[in-house]
């Protein structure tokens, strides 16, 4: 009679597999025993580094990111002001143009409501120069004005806006315009 094994039974061990099995669990215990040695002469080493007064490789490389970080700080500290500088140029621009366009708004209105073209041209100017508070001398022009009953004002004003603050030494010059009705029912001479 044949043993079970031999004659390829279910549930039988087949004395390959066994084999195998075996010499895995072998390989296991002898690469487990390497790591261990290797991690005690790492141990080792780094003992007798730490008497010696060396540093070890954590260290080392502890010491290396932080001179890395330091310089890579003093590389991009100009580049960071640069664009701060930028963005607040440009805020201060988007600002002005605003405040031209209410200018030229307010000395539309202003010119709107006068008799005669010699009245609205100088309340337009008032108006303008009230608005923009001494950040720039405007210079208001009404040309394009149909001044007639139900005709319009038309001014635009232009200001010189100084980026001296900044320190690039420029000039930005910005203008804005604004158109009223003149009410139809109403003299005007």
């Amino acid at each position: 009679m044949t043993a079970p094994h031999a004659r390829g039974l279910k549930g039988a061990p087949s004395p390959l597999r066994r084999g195998r099995g075996h010499e895995q669990g072998r390989g296991a215990a002898v690469s487990g025993l390497r790591s261990a040695r290797e991690r005690s002469d790492q141990s080792a080493t780094r003992e007798d580094a730490a008497k010696k007064g060396a540093p070890s490789p954590r260290e080392r490389s502890e010491r290396h990111e932080q001179g890395s970080m330091t310089a890579e700080t003093v590389m991009l500290a100009p580049l960071f002001l640069l664009f701060l500088m930028f963005l607040v140029g440009a805020g201060r621009i988007v600002e002005a143009q605003g405040e031209v366009n209410g200018a030229a708004r307010d000395a539309a209105r202003a010119a709107s409501v006068q008799r005669t073209l010699s009245d609205a041209e100088s309340a337009a100017s008032d108006a303008a120069e009230s608005s923009l508070s001494g950040d720039c001398s405007p210079q208001v022009s009404m040309s394009g004005t149909d001044w007639r009953e139900g005709g319009v004002v038309k001014t635009t004003v232009t200001c010189e806006l100084d980026l001296d603050f900044l320190g690039f030494g420029a000039g930005k010059r910005m203008s804005g315009s604004a158109v009223v009705p003149l009410e139809q029912f109403r003299r005007v001479e």
